[in-house]
C-alpha cells in the first residue's frame, strides 16, 4: 500500500513545506457527438472499463436527440433548457488507447430516421436498447453478471434506484432488489478490495442539496441510505468568488443569471472511488448565480470540482483549502466543449503510469431561447479527458531552504523505501527511525542517505552501506525525508 500526502493522515510533523494540489493537465474532447441520435448532447456516468480478453476500453455513454419526427413545433419550449422533446439513450463505444473512440455499429435498436443519402438508418447504430453505465465485478462466479449497474434517480419522477446484470453490456437482466431512493444524481462504484458496491444519491441537506450514501456486500442488500456530505458556510463564501470571477473575467462565458441575493451554493454530485487504502471523492460544487430567465423555473450558474478524502466513506476530509481539483475552460477559440459545466465520471482509470479522469464537458448550464431556436444545442457536449501524474492529487514540495516531513509509524513490508517523487532539480534524503524513541537506526541516517534527485512515479532510496530493508522487514518504523527543490508525492515498501 502507498502512502500519500493528500493529507496528513500519515503524518506527524511537516517543517518548511507547502502542501501543494496538482490539477489535471486537460487533453481536450475525445468522444464527440457524431450522429443524429446523439444530436442534443451526451453524457458520462462511469469510467471506461478494460477488458483484458479483447484488449479494449469499453463505454457506455449517455446521449440525448431531437426525435425522430421532429419539426420546428419543438423549438417552442415548455422550459429554456432545450427542445420540447428529447429522446434519451445509453451506446456503446471502444477504443484500444482510451483516446481513440469507436462506435461500432451494433443492429440493436430500430432507428426510424432517415440518413443522409434517404435511407432508413434501422440498426445500423450504437444504441443499447435498456442499456446502463455499468462497473465490472470480477469476483462473481457467474459470467452473466460479469457488469452490474444501477439505473439513474430522480426524484421529480419518483424513481428509485433499480439494479440489473449483464454478461456483456448489451444484455440486461433487472433483478428484484429493491431501489434505493435518491435525487436526480448519482455515483455507482465497486471497491475491489473490499468488495463492496458503492453509490451516493443526492438529497437535501443544509445549503440545498447534499449527498447519501447507500453500500452493498453482495449487489442485493443495500444498506439504510445515511447523510455523508454536504456544503458549509465556506463554501458559500467561495462561491461568490467563483461566481464573481465568470462576470469579472471575460475570457469565460457569463450565466445568464446575475442575482447575488440568491447566490448559493450546494453539492450537485459526489464520486467516490477507492485508491490506495483510503476513498478519494470529487465532490461537484454548483454555485448557484440565480433563477433562470424568463421562467425560472431552474437555476443558473457554474460547478467547480474539488477533492476530499476519507478512510472510512463516512467521515470526509477537504483536501487542500478546498481549492479546485477541475475547473471550467475559458471560451478560447471556442473549440472546448467544458465551458459552461462539467460533471466527472465515477473514478478514474490508470493507464500509463497517469490517471486519466473523464469527465462530461458542456458549452452551456442552460441555453437561452435564442439559443434554442439557433439549435446552438447541436454539438454542445462532450466527453473530455484530462490527465494526472500517478498518486499525483498533492505533494509536499521543497524549495531552496531544506524541509522535512515525519511520518507516523509505519510498517516494513518490503525489501526498499519506493519513492514517487519529482527532485531532479534539487534531491530528496530519507532516515529511518525507531517507532517508540525516535532513534535514527544504525545505517539508515540522513547523512548515509545517498541523495535521490529524478523525476519518476517509482524511484527506490538507498544509503551508504545499505540498498535492502530486508533486516528491518516486519518492523514498525518512522521515516524522515528531507527535501531540497523537490516534490514528494508518495512512499510505499517493495521488492
Amino acid at each position: 500500500m502507498k502512502y500519500l500526502f493528500i493529507d496528513d493522515h500519515n503524518v506527524t510533523q511537516i517543517e518548511n513545506l507547502a502542501r501543494i494540489l496538482h490539477q489535471p493537465r486537460k487533453h481536450g474532447a475525445v468522444l464527440r457527438p457524431d450522429y443524429r441520435w446523439e444530436n442534443n448532447g451526451t453524457t458520462l456516468n462511469n469510467a471506461p472499463i478494460w477488458d483484458s480478453e479483447k484488449q479494449v476500453y469499453k463505454l457506455v455513454y449517455g446521449c440525448a436527440s431531437e426525435p425522430v419526427d421532429w419539426t420546428t413545433d419543438d423549438l417552442y419550449m415548455k422550459g429554456v433548457t432545450g427542445p420540447r422533446r428529447i429522446h434519451s439513450y445509453f451506446c456503446y463505444a471502444e477504443s484500444a488507447d482510451g483516446v481513440s473512440w469507436k462506435k461500432p455499429t451494433l443492429y440493436l435498436h430500430d432507428y426510424g430516421a432517415i440518413s443522409w443519402d434517404g435511407t432508413r438508418i434501422g440498426g445500423k447504430n450504437n444504441i443499447i436498447p435498456g442499456g446502463k453505465p455499468a462497473v465490472l465485478d470480477p469476483h462473481d462466479p457467474d459470467p452473466n453478471r460479469r457488469y452490474k449497474a444501477q439505473r439513474h434517480a430522480d426524484s421529480t419522477h419518483m424513481q428509485t434506484e433499480k439494479f440489473a446484470v449483464s454478461s456483456d453490456l448489451f444484455n440486461w437482466e433487472w433483478l428484484d432488489s429493491p431501489g434505493v431512493s435518491g435525487g436526480g444524481t448519482s455515483s455507482f462504484t465497486y471497491d475491489e478490495q473490499r468488495k463492496l458496491f458503492i453509490i451516493t444519491v443526492k438529497r437535501r441537506g443544509p445549503y440545498g442539496r447534499a449527498v447519501y450514501l447507500t453500500t452493498s456486500e453482495d449487489f442485493a442488500t443495500w444498506s439504510e441510505p445515511e447523510f455523508i456530505f454536504s456544503a458549509d458556510h465556506q463554501d458559500q463564501e467561495n462561491g461568490f468568488e467563483r461566481i464573481a470571477r465568470f462576470f469579472d473575467d471575460p475570457a469565460y462565458v457569463r450565466p445568464h443569471a446575475n442575482r447575488p441575493e440568491e447566490y448559493k451554493t450546494d453539492v450537485y454530485s459526489l464520486s467516490v472511488f477507492p485508491y490506495e487504502g483510503q476513498y478519494i471523492g470529487m465532490p461537484v460544487l454548483f454555485h448557484q448565480s440565480g433563477m433562470r430567465p424568463p421562467l425560472y423555473e431552474n437555476a443558473d450558474g457554474r460547478k467547480s470540482v474539488e477533492l476530499v478524502c476519507s478512510r472510512d466513506l463516512r467521515k470526509w476530509e477537504r483536501v487542500a483549502e478546498r481549492k479546485p481539483f477541475l475547473e471550467l475552460s475559458p471560451f478560447g477559440d471556442g473549440s472546448d466543449y467544458d465551458t459552461g459545466e462539467l460533471v466527472p465520471a465515477n473514478r478514474p482509470i490508470v493507464c500509463n503510469d497517469e490517471l486519466w479522469f473523464y469527465y462530461g464537458g458542456y458549452r452551456y448550464r442552460n441555453a437561452s431561447q435564442a439559443q434554442t431556436f439557433a439549435r446552438e444545442y447541436l454539438d454542445s457536449s462532450a466527453i473530455c479527458l484530462a490527465k494526472l501524474r500517478l498518486d499525483g492529487f498533492c505533494s509536499l514540495k521543497g524549495g531552496v531552504e531544506p524541509g522535512s516531513v515525519l511520518t507516523k509509524s509505519v510498517k516494513v513490508d518490503g525489501n526498499r523505501l519506493h519513492l514517487n517523487v519529482d527532485s531532479w532539480r534539487g534531491h530528496v534524503e530519507a532516515e529511518l527511525l525507531d517507532a517508540e524513541d525516535n532513534r535514527t537506526l544504525l545505517g539508515y541516517s540522513l547523512k548515509e542517505s545517498v541523495p535521490l534527485n529524478v523525476d519518476e512515479t517509482d524511484a527506490s532510496i538507498r544509503w551508504e552501506n545499505r540498498v535492502e530493508l530486508s533486516e528491518l522487514r516486519g518492523k514498525t518504523i518512522r521515516v524522515r525525508f528531507r527535501l531540497m527543490n523537490a516534490e514528494l508525492y508518495a512512499f510505499w515498501f517493495g521488492d
